[in-house]
């Protein structure tokens, strides 16, 4: 089945609250095109690819690397940790040949300097209600985007440009020239990474604009999920950046015409990282059950996930914010054993009653109350792959209520964690 079906370009998002396992299947729907572009976030993402079955974690480099003959870009819409690129290249080097002709970082993308770390880790220990950040730098640096002071790719690998925009914030911070002073080492190494990084810099998107005029075929990955969108997510408790598959057309600096396609990816469950509410959260045996099975630990920091029922009320709202069409709903086999399975098919609120839509506010969504359908478990485990049939009656039904109750079409199943532990479900 090809998702290539109406334009040049389509996109892979998160429909929940990240950790959904679209690195896995980047990975396996890259045979079909011959880019794959990272649009968003930084090196708070991870992204666990199992191949001959030894496990990757990639943080920064598009999932689809380890296919063959095929490019991975970073686009101006992500920030980059030139330290941990760097390290990142050199534990992929044992396994892929990574050169400039396949790996290109966009001139435009900004920088994570050793000075957002600092300020993300001081901001969130100071917080009273701190937000749950991986303290990567990945806020501070996106905010100084925002405010157009940051340091930029192209910049970066320029040692005067790099030397001035350093020399400016000297003299703009106090503080920052302490720092600079204070943790010399981080920003020698700093430095000293952007010699390995400057030939993979280019301009981008200019290349990606060509290649859609060429004909070429592009998968765009996103980093986060939809409910961590800076716009449209749990606000405050969201990433920086723009999640969603419309924010994908402006990193990459394309037209929203050449998208043919737009698939989401979904756990059969929900998790969530740090804090921010949490509808279906489980906080019982059965919540610590399938957390133990599913390894619900995040790849990036290995905090645990909270782990709960399928919430089709967020689900419907990442269908329209994104517009799906057509999802992969991942980790099935790790509901085998769990006993009776639930759906959050709405919330009631203590005030305003019944609620189908996913509320804006993360006040109101903190009060919301889930109310579920329940569905008949299974007990024996379930194949990692071969014709949908092969699976449980009750499988079925659970897939087809979440169906139903999102109104979205599923396409496959993930069964698994290798990357082809998969059931093809519909077209």
């Amino acid at each position: 089945m090809s998702y290539f079906s109406a334009g040049s370009a389509s996109i892979l998002v998160g429909a929940q609250w990240g950790d959904e396992g679209k690195g896995k299947w980047v990975d396996a729907l890259a045979k079909e095109s011959d880019i794959v572009v990272r649009y968003q976030g930084g090196n708070n993402a991870g992204h666990t690819i199992w191949v001959e079955g030894v496990k990757h974690v990639l943080h920064q480099i598009p999932s689809g690397v380890f296919q063959k003959g095929l490019i991975s870009a970073m686009a101006a819409g992500v920030v980059v940790h030139p330290v941990g690129l760097v390290d990142e290249l050199a534990k992929m080097s044992h396994v892929v040949a990574i050169t400039p002709d396949n790996l290109w970082v966009s001139a435009r993308a900004h920088v994570i300097t050793p000075w957002h770390v600092y300020l993300d880790s001081k901001a969130e220990s100071a917080s009273a209600t701190p937000i749950g950040t991986t303290k990567r730098g990945i806020g501070p640096t996106y905010s100084d985007k925002a405010s157009r002071s940051g340091l930029r790719m192209g910049h970066y690998i320029d040692t005067r440009l790099r030397g001035a925009w350093i020399n400016d914030m000297k003299l703009k911070s106090q503080e920052f020239k302490e720092h600079f002073e204070k943790e010399a080492h981080a920003w020698d190494q700093f430095s000293r990474s952007a010699e390995k990084i400057a030939r993979f810099v280019c301009d981008v998107e200019t290349r990606l604009r060509k290649s859609v005029l060429a004909g070429k075929k592009m998968l765009l990955e996103g980093a986060q999920g939809t409910l961590l969108d800076i716009d449209h997510g749990t606000y405050p408790f969201v990433t920086s950046s723009s999640t969603a598959s419309a924010g994908a057309c402006a990193s990459v600096g394309i037209s929203p015409k050449v998208i043919g396609r737009v698939i989401g990816v979904a756990k059969a469950y929900v998790t969530r990282v740090g804090s921010g509410p949490f509808p279906t959260e489980l906080h019982d045996d059965v919540g610590a059950l399938i957390a133990k099975k599913g390894h619900e630990f995040g790849a990036t920091t290995g905090r645990p996930r909270r782990c709960g029922w399928f919430d089709a009320v967020a689900f419907r709202y990442s269908a329209a914010v994104n517009g799906f069409d057509g999802v992969i709903i991942n980790k099935i086999d790790i509901l085998s054993g769990v006993g009776d399975l639930k759906i959050c098919t709405h919330y009631t609120h203590p005030t305003l009653g019944r609620i189908d839509d996913f509320p804006w506010d993360a006040e109101i969504l903190k009060a919301c109350v889930p109310v579920y359908e329940t569905y008949q478990g299974w007990d024996s485990e379930i194949p990692n792959s071969g014709p949908k049939s092969d699976l449980p009656p009750t499988v079925f039904a659970f897939l087809a209520g979440i169906e139903k109750h999102t109104g979205t079409k599923i396409l496959w199943v993930g069964t698994g964690a290798g990357r082809h532990d998969m059931i093809s479900w519909g077209s």
